[in-house]
């Protein structure tokens, strides 16, 4: 995991809205910090649910336009189902959490 130091992310933001949904974990995916900074670039963001979330795709496609407001440009949301199998260990590797629900206890 990479280090959240590096990059200027409204995580108090993320973290207060993620706290009023579902959400049990939400990570950036990849390794460009330089490019979660350039309002141009869609944000590739992971998101893990609570075990007995009913989550739709609405609710997914409304997190997700949320999400990019506070982030300052498009955010592509995706839950580790949506992962190829083939790359999702490598995938998961170079995440960087940004909430967990449990951070706090």
């Amino acid at each position: 995991m990479s280090d959240l130091t590096a990059v200027a992310l409204p995580v108090e933001e993320i973290c207060a809205y993620c706290q009023t949904q579902a959400i049990a974990r939400l990570s950036l995916l990849g390794s460009d910090f330089d490019a979660w900074l350039r309002p141009e670039t869609e944000t590739a963001m992971l998101v893990e649910y609570l075990p007995d979330a009913s989550i739709s795709y609405i609710d997914m496609a409304r997190q997700e336009r949320v999400l990019s407001e506070i982030m300052g440009g498009a955010v592509d949301l995706r839950t580790p189902n949506e992962l190829e199998p083939t790359s999702k260990q490598q995938i998961l590797a170079g995440a960087t959490l940004v909430f967990a629900e449990d951070a706090g206890e």
